[in-house]
């Protein structure tokens, strides 16, 4: 019996769910003004959210120096820390609303690319075929899988590699192509890859 009270008195102290969210994207942002963007609320329903949190947990979680805010270190702790419970009440409810189409849900992790030039518009007919399941899609880009901690279903990957303990299904087969300027090509002539060797390599993540 004691147990069950005292489980109802720490969900009674438990803040509320709209503070925890402006927080966490306040977190995130580093910003009222970009978190207020990302949620359509106001800069000051956000700082009253965080003020009010602030206040509930006896501790500053922002550090305001003049335009700018700073996590304190109570701060920091608490955003890694909110950040998986938000994820994880977010992927409860779209279970919990999946059940509507008795289909379960879908946990997709997709490359930005690949899913909006290839994939999206095929979603159409898979819908038609299967009304009653719910996708949920995750961009993610290329690198380890860890579908525990990424909460992913399945992922589409690019490239060759194996993935011990992953069961891969090729979906289609691509080309990668080395294009240039004719500029470059006049003053770095380029016939084989290792005479890129030569050239600035530019790497994007």
């Amino acid at each position: 019996m004691s147990d069950r009270n005292d489980l109802g008195r720490s969900r009674r102290a438990l803040p509320p769910l709209a503070a925890l969210v402006a927080f966490d994207a306040a977190a995130r942002h580093l910003s009222f003004t970009r978190a207020s963007e990302e949620l359509s609320l106001t800069q000051s329903a956000i700082s009253r959210q965080i003020t009010m949190l602030e206040a509930s947990l006896g501790v500053s979680l922002f550090d305001r120096i003049r335009q700018r805010v700073i996590l304190t270190e109570a701060g920091r702790s608490y955003a890694e820390r909110i950040r998986d419970v938000l994820a994880r009440l977010s992927a409860a409810t779209e279970e919990a609303i999946a059940f509507r189409g008795h289909g379960g849900i879908l946990r997709l992790g997709v490359p930005p690319t690949f899913g909006t030039r290839w994939l999206i518009p095929r979603m159409g007919r898979f819908f038609e075929r299967h009304p009653e399941v719910t996708v949920s899609f995750t961009t993610r880009l290329p690198g380890a899988i860890d579908f525990r901690r990424e909460g992913l279903d399945a992922v589409i990957h690019v490239g060759q590699t194996v993935l011990p303990g992953i069961a891969l299904h090729r979906l289609t087969a691509g080309e990668l192509l080395a294009v240039a300027s004719p500029s470059l090509i006049k003053t770095l002539p380029i016939r084989e890859p290792k005479d890129l060797r030569r050239a600035t390599l530019l790497i994007h993540r």
